[in-house]
């Protein structure tokens, strides 16, 4: 299999044209994510999306696995482009160029060291020889390491113990449909289809041009089973089929209000925190009135050392779908032991049985 990811800029100017004619601040991006939205589409008109997770650009910024090298890159719409110019003038250029070579040195040492640390986890190995671990480099992954002469992305196996830790309090191998909330670029649906032979309906929601980027990153490995949010424009209602035949929807925001499906497993890692707390709110209120919601698991996944600035205590995430009883636990990070992933999970009808 030789996936490639192909741009269709007809599609992404159809799904932006469709987010701006939103009236109701439920379906915007909130002020965390306003400008990263802004800025790259500017990254993906300039550049495309073949090597979105390279360094040659920030389309992915804080959602996907870029090597930042030039962060000017983050400042290519409007007026911030007057930062963009004074950078490239004598003399700061000299200057800037001199700290972007360090800065590549850096990023190199870096994905060095990585290299050295999960090759001597046993927690690395533990994963890949419990999971399949599919082609993880499509989009000009940068950080990646060699493990026994096979190489994978490091946001892969990051996605892989997160889940594995999720999976010890959910039977995922008992589930039908999944439902993700801020899917990123697609790389949890990635896993779990190819992990999971019962998964067979998915629902993957984002905000443009997030969603541009990971409905055509799914595109490239799974063609037509990929349904984009053009097809449900006219639709008064999104349904699956009743086959077994792999149905993965990739809708915007503004279309959950059209969902109707039951969903066995509601997955959000990290995004809900980023978003104001309506926005969650109103996420949570359509996902609790899908037929089954009483019986479907949810899991909740976000961060310690956040910033209180520009997110919530995700302590809170519980409180946006009451009712339900939620077990906490957090682990380490698997390249940074330094950080802790925090983890709320309700394990609905179909929970891991207890040893």
């Amino acid at each position: 299999m030789n996936p490639q990811i192909k741009d269709d800029f007809s599609f992404l100017k159809v799904m932006i044209n469709d987010s701006k004619r939103q009236s109701s601040s439920l379906y915007r991006p909130g002020p965390y994510w306003n400008y990263k939205v802004k800025s790259a589409i500017s990254e993906i008109k300039r550049c495309g999306i073949k090597d979105f997770r390279g360094s040659s650009n920030l389309i992915g910024l804080s959602y996907a696995d870029n090597l930042v090298i030039d962060i000017r890159d983050a400042y290519n719409y409007g007026f911030r482009k007057i930062i963009i110019w004074g950078t490239k003038l004598f003399p700061f250029s000299k200057i800037y160029d001199a700290q972007l070579a360090q800065t590549r040195n850096y990023a190199a040492e870096s994905i060095r060291n990585c290299q050295e640390n999960l090759n001597s986890k046993p927690r690395v190995r533990e994963l890949l020889g419990k999971y399949r671990l599919p082609y993880s480099l499509l989009g000009g992954c940068k950080k990646a390491v060699n493990i026994n002469g096979q190489d994978y992305a490091i946001h892969y196996l990051n996605v892989l113990e997160q889940h594995d830790n999720v999976a010890a309090h959910i039977r995922y191998d008992m589930a039908r449909t999944v439902f993700e909330i801020g899917g990123g670029f697609g790389v949890n649906v990635h896993l779990l289809i190819e992990n999971y032979p019962n998964i067979r309906k998915v629902i993957y929601l984002d905000i443009p041009p997030n969603l541009y980027v990971g409905t055509q990153y799914l595109k490239a490995f799974y063609g037509e089973a990929v349904s984009d949010c053009r097809k449900f424009q006219n639709l008064e209602t999104i349904k699956f089929t009743d086959t077994d035949d792999l149905e993965i929807f990739c809708i915007a925001p503004w279309q959950i209000e059209k969902l109707q499906a039951q969903v066995d497993i509601f997955i959000n890692a990290h995004s809900f925190v980023e978003m104001p707390k309506d926005i969650v709110s109103n996420y949570a209120h359509h996902i609790m009135r899908l037929n089954s919601s009483d019986k479907s698991a949810i899991a909740l996944i976000s961060y310690d050392l956040f910033d209180l600035t520009t997110t919530f205590d995700p302590a809170n995430l519980p409180q946006f779908f009451p009712g339900r009883k939620f077990q906490f636990f957090e682990h380490e990070g698997l390249v940074d032991s330094s950080r802790r992933n925090l983890y709320y999970v309700s394990s609905g009808n179909i929970p891991v049985e207890e040893s």
